[in-house]
């Protein structure tokens, strides 16, 4: 006797999709908190907390493409009979998610590099100095800075939707990433 159904094996995405779910959100929960810990240290003492929170930032921009392809090719379609709104709002949501995964680090990035001096990443290589470019550095830091609270209420509104499947709508979508929550057939 099987303990899982053919219809919910189908449904769910490939162990890679989760994984790297999973992954990215420890790493943006780690460049969150450290970013918060940046914050309370004198601005003559930050470089070394910087070179953490660009490490962490830069992995998840490298873990970003292949996050996408997966989700692209690996995970099946929801199987929901939500009203069309619902499934805009998700789609929009997800997209933002997207649009913000690659524009923290790339703001960064691009803050550090117009800074005018050598930036070492946490003591395993440095990233270029790209000479003082004021408006490009200012415009980085400020695009940066703007996607802090979009990100963290992105990902509230992301928890609260994952929450409302399970106890609300009582389908699979949350237990796609948490396997411990898959119901199993008697």
């Amino acid at each position: 006797m099987s303990d899982v159904s053919e219809t919910q094996i189908s449904r769910w995405p490939h162990w890679s999709v989760p994984a790297l779910h999973w992954i990215m959100a420890l790493l943006m929960a780690a460049a969150f908190g450290i970013g918060q810990v940046m914050e309370e240290v004198p601005r003559a003492e930050r470089a070394e907390i910087m070179g953490y929170h660009a490490l962490v930032g830069i992995s998840v921009l490298v873990l970003f493409l292949p996050r996408i392809l997966a989700v692209l090719r690996l995970s099946p379609p929801a199987v929901q009979d939500d009203p069309r709104l619902v499934k805009i709002m998700a789609r929009i949501a997800h997209g933002l998610l997207y649009l913000a995964m690659i524009a923290m680090p790339v703001t960064g990035l691009l803050a550090v590099m117009t800074s005018g001096r050598n930036f070492p990443v946490a003591g395993l290589f440095s990233l270029p100095d790209l000479g003082r470019i004021e408006w490009l550095h200012e415009g980085a830091e400020e695009i940066h800075e703007f996607f802090v609270p979009v990100l963290v209420t992105l990902v509230v509104l992301h928890v609260i939707a994952a929450i409302w499947h399970h106890y609300i709508r009582h389908d699979d979508v949350l237990a796609r990433y948490v396997p411990s929550l898959r119901r199993r057939d008697s």
